[in-house]
């Protein structure tokens, strides 16, 4: 038992690793490990007598998103249909577990985890566009995931993440790093999804504002999309010259389903429509019941994650979301740039507000703040620096 008890901490940091990890894999093994890491946190609280818990300072934004969120359901139309929403509130126990668990040294090991998991994604995703039989839908590769935008979506989160972790540190494998940074960029032009493309290349060019001059930056980033526009295949040139034309099936999608979401607000602007309900009263408020049948126009969402708070949960949920991302971005950037020097805890901060930026600017055209599998790793990836610190105040006063 005393053995069990010394080791508790090291086996709940291992199951919350494990947790953040795997969404990238599978989301049911990820959720069973996030299960496991609840227990071993009410364990080392209760048997180890830990009596220190810290939380990030993002308390009232955080609050003011549940809170609203949960008035919106209780005051729908349909509890048991918009009950969803409501349970995947418990993912962000994530910020609590990695706030008071995770030093630099563990960081480094669950980034390293999080890298490896997203190459082997990447591994299968590639296959999978060679051999299409593998389970692609209409010749997008999905990974190990249900939908490609899924797919796109963590595979942006573990690329940017892994850019900010080279160019603001100092890793050991530099050579290996760097190859798999190319392989994720590769397989995130060839899910042909144009929202995270422009999330990505917006990553990347904070990414390089960040650590170098704009000299460089016009060099780095012009080179690449110069070699991505002449060298990509024929399917990613044909996707790319999609993004300018307001004929596309997802274009005119967008901007029509866009329209109805703002007429939602206009009717329900304090409680929205009431979570999981979009789909359900969509066509009330939009006057073409033939788009119902159209190409590529799903419509059981509204492809932003602002104008969907705002729809489903109404303006004040909407603002309180909002809050929350500047909350974390401005945290980590004045982080940044008080730390002059490369180190784990720079790179750390770097890489939480640029997942803010590229998690922000892809959700302008999609609802990925809904996916559990993104928020997971999102979660992760912006809480950290957070625990880094706290775990140095722990540290401090026990010397």
């Amino acid at each position: 038992m005393t053995l069990f008890k010394n080791h508790l901490n090291q086996i709940t940091y291992g199951f919350i690793t494990l947790s953040v990890v795997f969404p990238v894999i599978s989301i049911a093994v990820s959720q069973i490990f996030l299960s496991l890491a609840i227990l071993g946190f009410i364990l080392d609280r209760l048997l180890n007598e830990q009596k220190s818990i810290f939380f990030p300072p993002i308390k009232l934004p955080l609050i003011f998103f549940v809170l609203t969120t949960v008035l919106s359901w209780l005051l729908s139309p349909d509890l048991t249909l918009g009950l969803p929403p409501i349970k995947k509130l418990w993912l962000f126990v994530i910020i609590l577990l990695v706030t008071n668990y995770f030093s630099e040294k563990r960081t480094i090991l669950a980034y390293q985890a999080l890298f490896t998991a997203g190459i082997f994604a990447c591994g299968f995703a590639f296959i999978q566009y060679i051999f299409p039989s593998l389970g692609s839908v209409q010749g997008r590769i999905t990974g190990f995931m249900g939908h490609w935008m899924t797919l796109s979506g963590g595979l942006m989160l573990v690329f940017i993440t892994l850019v900010g972790y080279m160019l603001n540190s100092l890793p050991k494998r530099k050579t290996f790093w760097v190859l798999g940074c190319f392989f994720l960029g590769i397989t995130l032009v060839l899910t042909l999804t144009r929202s995270v493309w422009i999330a990505s290349a917006a990553g990347l060019l904070t990414a390089f504002w960040l650590r170098f001059p704009l000299r460089k930056i016009v060099i780095l980033f012009g080179g690449g999309v110069i070699l991505l526009v002449f060298s990509a295949p024929e399917s990613v040139q044909k996707r790319l010259e999609s993004i300018w034309n307001l004929n596309d099936p997802s274009n005119y999608a967008r901007v029509a389903i866009w329209k109805t979401g703002l007429k939602m607000v206009k009717d329900n602007p304090w409680f929205g429509v009431g979570p999981q309900q979009v789909s359900k009263v969509f066509f009330d408020y939009h006057p073409f019941p033939q788009d119902r049948e159209r190409s590529g126009f799903f419509f059981m969402h509204m492809h932003n994650n602002l104008l969907q708070f705002a729809a489903e949960r109404g303006i004040p949920c909407a603002l309180a979301w909002l809050w929350l991302m500047l909350k974390i971005g401005i945290d980590h950037y004045r982080a940044f740039k008080k730390l002059r020097t490369p180190s784990l805890q720079k790179s750390a901060h770097a890489i939480g507000f640029l997942n803010v930026v590229v998690l922000f600017l892809a959700g302008c055209f999609e609802f990925n703040f809904g996916d559990s599998e993104i928020l997971m790793v999102f979660l992760f990836l912006v809480v950290v620096p957070y625990g880094i610190k706290c775990n140095k105040q722990l540290a401090a006063t026990k010397t």
